[in-house]
């Protein structure tokens, strides 16, 4: 009987525990309070004042309408964020900590431009926009039209650049600095861009990661090699081998100075 007493004791207590935290936090995001200020901290990608314009916010007339709910709600609303810590400060005072998504890569399709998500999700380049130095993935071929904020993983050339990236990222963080460009010939071989190489890399279709890889190890033994100023290309395409496009007329020019 006791047994049965210290089981009902502990469920009880967990219930307890459990409905303070519901009402906690449920009064912490509904309970209206007075608002005189509201700051904002975790923003990269645009200002501070490009978010709260975004949420309506910037009128302090207008803070006597609001929640914590209705400001959480507003801000996450945008585009760039993942989600939105609100919290009262006390003296009239609301505090917002954005957490904004990560971005991985800029989508060019014709005149447009998109920035593409570590989810892969498409979201739009907003005027003001600062801080967005990621590669660029080009010339890719498209079945259907490219909607902001829809998931664009199920495109096969997207899909491809997107592993490309991730491989030198993680494999090769100092390659990955200069990592410019993916041009994906719409489907056609693969050409990748690098923004402080003399050459650029064909690895065509088919275990391009292994291939980029393959190219990331070269690289660390060509860097600081007199033949980087030679090179047009490095050429991966044909089963495992590697060709050096080697640019003559710079090697004359090098001889006859």
């Amino acid at each position: 009987m006791k047994i049965y007493k210290n089981i009902f004791s502990v469920l009880f207590f967990f219930i307890m525990v459990s409905a303070l935290i519901y009402f906690s936090v449920s009064l912490k995001n509904n309970f209206k309070v007075e608002i005189r200020s509201i700051s904002i901290e975790g923003s990269n990608y645009l200002s501070k004042e490009n978010y709260l314009s975004f949420a309506h916010l910037l009128n302090k007339n207008e803070y006597k309408n609001l929640t914590l709910r209705i400001i959480k709600d507003r801000i996450e609303k945008h585009p760039y964020v993942l989600k939105a810590d609100v919290r009262y400060e006390g003296n009239y005072k609301v505090h917002i900590i954005i957490y904004e998504k990560n971005i991985d890569a800029i989508l060019l399709d014709k005149e447009n431009q998109y920035l593409i998500t570590d989810k892969m999700q498409v979201l739009p380049i907003l005027e003001n926009t600062k801080n967005i130095d990621y590669p660029v993935i080009t010339n890719v071929y498209l079945q259907d039209s490219i909607k902001v904020l829809s998931s664009i993983k199920k495109n096969v050339d997207v899909l491809t650049a997107a592993k490309i990236i991730s491989a030198v990222k993680f494999a090769n963080p100092e390659l990955y600095n200069f990592l410019s460009t993916i041009d994906l010939q719409y489907g056609g071989e693969i050409s990748i861009y690098f923004s402080d190489l003399n050459y650029y890399l064909l690895i065509g279709r088919e275990n391009e990661v292994k291939r980029v890889l393959y190219f990331s190890s070269l690289w660390n033994i060509l860097k600081g090699k007199e033949i980087n100023n030679y090179m047009e290309y490095v050429d991966l395409r044909y089963g495992g081998h590697i060709f050096l496009g080697i640019n003559e007329l710079n090697q004359e020019a090098e001889k006859e100075s």
